[in-house]
């Protein structure tokens, strides 16, 4: 009897150990990739920034307008226009990629340059931008959708 007993409370242990060290279901939330945010629209706002040999800059008197013209699924594009009180003096297309987190981005630039993003709500973005070039130039873009 008392073997039994002793087997009956190995046995018991063991299947307690077995449901103890399997992992926890996963949430379902943690599963499923975050909702793909739409970015279509115009975003505009103001930069800072550094330009090589020339030092910090706030951009005076210029203007910066994301205008996402496309977006399919996490793939986006568009064009980055920058602007005075007299005139537009520079469009660039991009393409854009949103990370899994729904939150996150990467932008190329046509002729160069390259912007990682971060959406802080629904209605605004920050980019940090970067050029490579001589001068190398880099920047924080602050952007409200209009």
């Amino acid at each position: 009897m008392k073997r039994f007993v002793c087997v009956i409370m190995v046995l018991a242990i063991a299947v307690l150990a077995c449901g103890c060290t399997t992992p926890a279901p996963s949430s379902q939330a943690a599963t499923e990739a975050a909702a793909v945010p739409d970015l279509i629209g115009n975003w505009a706002g103001t930069m800072k920034g550094l330009i090589e040999e020339k030092g910090y800059t706030d951009y005076p008197d210029e203007a910066m307008t994301m205008r996402v013209t496309e977006q399919r699924g996490r793939i986006f594009s568009g064009e980055i226009v920058f602007s005075n009180q007299t005139a537009t003096h520079v469009v660039k297309a991009f393409a854009g990629a949103i990370n899994p987190d729904g939150r996150t981005f990467s932008i190329v630039e046509h002729g160069g340059g390259s912007s990682t993003g971060t959406l802080l709500s629904p209605g605004e973005l920050e980019l940090v931008y970067i050029e490579r070039t001589v001068p190398f130039t880099i920047a924080i873009d602050t952007l409200k959708k209009s």
